[in-house]
């Protein structure tokens, strides 16, 4: 299966990571992964993927502050935004 979607995965936990990568490439989907949201915040600016899935508690940027920050950005208006709790 070919899907050519992009995500990104920001969480501070591994195994969170890990896990959700696996399953989610085994799917067609290419994926890029931070482990805070600073580091999310400018691989979504490089990378522009296609849907962001962001931990909403994490050190340094929480969820909620890389979600505004994300959306103050014009090219990734189309870019799905989904929180993880």
């Amino acid at each position: 299966m070919i899907v050519n979607k992009t995500i990104l995965l920001v969480d501070d936990e591994e195994d969170i990571l890990e896990f959700l990568s696996y399953n989610l490439r085994r799917e067609g989907f290419h994926i890029f992964t931070a482990n805070n949201g600073k580091e999310g915040l400018l691989i979504a600016q490089r990378k522009q993927p296609d849907i962001i899935l962001i931990d909403v508690m994490m050190p340094e940027m929480d969820g909620i502050q890389l979600c505004q920050e994300l959306r103050s950005i014009k090219k990734l208006d189309n870019t799905f935004i989904i929180f993880l709790t």
